[in-house]
């Protein structure tokens, strides 16, 4: 084989790549924005919120999305348990970055850093954690406060 046809075959080969990874990473996300609502600047959300029905089959969202027009941030619920909920800004620590849900991660697709579901750094250039919301709960709902 010669240099040019190398050269392309690589170029070919990265470019495939990259299109296959976006398109395996699209059809694996179920991005979810629960409704809401606003009360005592607590934002409220059923936990039924993290129950999936698609044609008669029920599953469990590992996570969803929250945005607020009181907030100009959007949030990341993770159901870590039972009764044990994370609630995360989905804003960057490192550089201010829109952060995107990645199964149990938060994704920097900025400069690459990771968080866990938790807000716990994973993987820098980001060195402080995110700072999480406190929630309560009760029977039917979340309380998230902000």
């Amino acid at each position: 084989m010669n240099r040019k046809d190398f050269i392309l075959s690589c170029g070919l080969a990265c470019v495939g790549g990259t299109v296959l990874s976006g398109l395996l990473q699209s059809c694996g996300s179920n991005i979810y924005y629960a409704q809401n609502t606003l009360v005592n600047n607590q934002i409220v959300i059923k936990k039924s919120e993290f129950v999936n029905v698609e044609e008669s089959k029920t599953s469990e969202r590992k996570f969803i999305l929250v945005k607020s027009d009181k907030l100009n941030v959007q949030i990341c619920v993770y159901k870590i348990g039972d009764d044990n909920y994370s609630a995360l800004p989905m804003k960057c620590s490192h550089k201010g970055c829109e952060l995107r849900p990645q199964g149990d991660f938060l994704v920097c697709p900025c400069h690459g850093s990771e968080f866990s579901k938790t807000g716990v750094v994973q993987n820098p250039p980001a060195q402080k954690n995110l700072q999480p919301f406190t929630i309560k709960t009760d029977n039917e709902s979340l309380y998230i406060q902000i």
